[in-house]
């Protein structure tokens, strides 16, 4: 079974929470998909980039290899199979030529059918309560979490929008102007 959380984090909202993570535990983050089954962490990611992340604890994953992926030609991390945490970070960007924040989010899966430990679940549930005890929860229905940093740009008139970038159609346009109607 998997759970989640959400969030909305700028790069200095992300650094803080990667350097937590970091000081808990032997935290790596590393792409989910790649060209090579070895995997390689990554000491600087771009925080305007769509590419799906792990989040790899060396302790309770001392090795981790991708697996390749026939039909479309790459390999990939499973979640489902290894000791890690999808992270898909924020994504800054622009929605009706406004600034705008794509939310991110922590993903795990846990049923031990796999061999996952009891430890696992323990780490994801550390990673939440920091983020729950240092962000404050969303004020838009999407919900999640919103960093420092995402308080202040929602604050001054950035938007907040889902998972994904939501067309411009009377509906999102109704849902997003109620952001900054106060």
């Amino acid at each position: 079974m998997g759970r989640q959380i959400h969030f909305y984090m700028l790069p200095e909202d992300q650094n803080a929470f990667l350097q937590s993570a970091r000081e808990r535990d032997p935290v790596e983050v590393v792409f989910r998909d790649g060209s090579s089954a070895k995997v390689q962490p990554i000491a600087v990611f771009d925080a305007n980039k769509t590419e799906t992340l792990c989040l790899w604890n060396r302790t309770l994953a001392p090795r981790l290899r991708r697996k390749w992926i026939h039909d479309s030609g790459y390999y990939r991390i499973h979640e489902s199979e290894e000791s890690v945490l999808e992270f898909r970070p924020s994504l800054i960007t622009a929605w009706e030529r406004k600034p705008a924040i794509i939310q991110g989010r922590i993903y795990g899966v846990f049923d031990g059918h796999h061999g996952k430990s009891p430890e696992f679940e323990k780490w994801f549930d550390s990673l939440v309560r920091w983020i729950r005890n240092n962000f404050r929860k969303s004020p838009t229905r999407m919900g999640g979490y919103l960093g420092p940093a995402a308080q202040v740009f929602y604050e001054k008139g950035g938007y907040l929008l889902p998972q994904f970038l939501p067309p411009s159609t009377k509906e999102w346009r109704a849902e997003l102007a109620e952001q900054h109607s106060r």
